[in-house]
This record gives structure tokens, C-alpha cells and sequence, in this order.
């Protein structure tokens, strides 16, 4: 025998579900700005992709400045102690404006900026953009089909080879 959820509970299991993916996208930009890595690495799933893009009204359309599926991404992030680093550390302020949740999928919308703090203590902002994030739910937890990151900022001093 099946139970039929009343309408109430619908709301309720829906704004649960809606929490746990704000929840995602909250520890994974804390996880980026402590640089665990590996453990936002894991919040993806095996079949993903992660992008950084940003609008060029010079030539008129996207750039995509970076395209990596998971193999790539755990590539790039085991190597990252073999590169020269920007010391700087780094702050996410995020706010999740909508979910579109259908079963175990859903689409996500977050306005983000992230403020770099150099050596010498000079605080300021690093770049704005948006995450348009497909998420799937296995076992019960929510993790990243794809990432993308849309950048309003064109202009990023240092650059960073570093996930935003």
C-alpha cells in the first residue's frame, strides 16, 4: 500500500529538499575557501563537469575560460601543489536565489562574490558572477552534474588556477 502525501507534507519535503541543496552549495564554498579541495571535489558527481564562463561584449557572445569533466578536475587539483600560488586567501559570499526540483534533479540559481585578502592584509573584491548548478540526488545527498560558473568580472588580478 502506498501513502498519498497531503499537500502540506509536499511543501514541507519540498522546502527539506530545497534546504539540503542550499546546504551543498553553502559548505562547497566554504570548502573552496578553506582550499579543501578534495572534499569539494567529492560534492561532484562521477559523470560532471565544472565550467567558468563569462560574457564578451567586444566580440559579442560567452567565453568558457575553463571546461574540465571530474577526471580533469582531480587532475588539476593533485597538481596544484606543483604550481606557483597566489597566497591570498579567499571568501565566498553566496546567496541562493531559486531551485527547480523535479524528483532527484534540480537546477539552482546562486549570486556569488568573492573577496581575495592579500599577505598584507589588503582586503577587496575579486569577482562577481552567478553558479547555474545542475544537481542529482543519489543515496539520499545532493552532488554537482555540472557547475557553471558565470562570471560578471572579466578582469581578475592575479588570475587564479584555482576553482571560483
Amino acid at each position: 500500500m502506498t501513502s498519498k502525501k497531503n499537500p502540506e507534507q509536499k511543501i514541507i519535503c519540498s522546502i527539506i529538499e530545497q534546504e539540503s541543496i542550499f546546504k551543498l552549495i553553502r559548505q562547497t564554498a566554504s570548502w573552496l575557501d578553506q582550499e579543501k579541495l578534495d572534499l569539494w571535489l567529492k560534492s561532484f558527481s562521477n559523470d560532471s563537469h565544472y565550467e567558468i564562463k563569462a560574457s564578451s561584449p567586444e566580440i559579442g557572445s560567452e567565453m568558457s575560460w575553463w571546461y574540465s569533466d571530474k577526471a580533469d578536475l582531480e587532475k588539476i587539483i593533485e597538481e596544484i601543489p606543483d604550481h606557483v600560488r597566489d597566497k591570498a586567501k579567499r571568501l565566498h559570499l553566496i546567496t541562493p536565489i531559486s531551485t527547480q526540483i523535479k524528483e532527484t534533479r534540480a537546477s539552482v540559481l546562486t549570486h556569488f562574490s568573492i573577496f581575495r585578502t592579500a599577505t598584507d592584509g589588503r582586503s577587496s573584491l575579486y569577482v562577481t558572477g552567478r553558479y547555474e548548478d545542475d544537481v542529482i540526488k543519489k543515496n539520499g545527498h545532493w552532488f554537482y552534474k555540472t557547475r557553471t560558473v558565470l562570471l560578471d568580472t572579466r578582469i581578475i588580478e592575479p588570475f587564479t588556477h584555482l576553482p571560483l
